[in-house]
């Protein structure tokens, strides 16, 4: 029997949500979309927290070193503790799982307003994003730039449809 793709999601109730059609359901969905066009097995999904700038600004200097906030981060399950030391349910789910994608409301409000594009659009840019990195995708030498950029509209595409159109995918601004 195959099993379904489960996408864990979570919002952070302290903050106010911009669009009301950002729900679990909604992040579910176009994270299949995505998963599905990048030709990830159905078996795998990711876990997903929309949080506030103060969290992001938290796991950023926790992560990184760098004490202010971001836009999205991305947290890979590829180096998973040894299995030994976790629970049956848990060895589970983090097999399941490739990894989680974090990202700031409150900055992908303000990026949406500078860019000229929705709540939405700007939310799934930032997952899209997100998952490239997951998936092993970088953006720091010009071949994998161009090659991120590429996979990342059409992963848009594949979210949005035609309303993904307008986004710009451009790392070097």
């Amino acid at each position: 029997m195959l099993q379904k793709r489960h996408t864990a999601v979570f919002i952070d109730p302290e903050i106010s949500i911009v669009d009301k059609l950002m729900t679990e359901e909604w992040l579910c969905t176009i994270t299949h979309s995505a998963l599905t066009s990048l030709e990830v097995a159905d078996t795998k999904s990711i876990e997903i927290a929309i949080t506030s700038d103060e969290k992001m600004m938290d796991l950023n200097l926790r992560h990184l070193g760098i004490d202010t906030t971001t836009d999205v981060l991305s947290f890979s399950n590829a180096n998973l503790p040894n299995k030994s030391f976790v629970s049956d349910k848990e060895s589970v789910i983090m097999s399941e799982s490739i990894g989680e994608v974090v990202i700031s409301s409150p900055q992908a409000e303000r990026q949406a307003t500078d860019k000229g594009i929705s709540f939405i659009q700007e939310i799934s840019f930032l997952l899209a994003h997100g998952i490239l990195h997951l998936l092993g995708q970088d953006h720091e030498i010009e071949d994998e730039r161009i090659e991120m950029e590429n996979l990342h509209r059409k992963t848009l595409f594949a979210m949005l449809g035609e309303s993904s159109i307008p986004i710009e995918v451009n790392y070097l601004a």
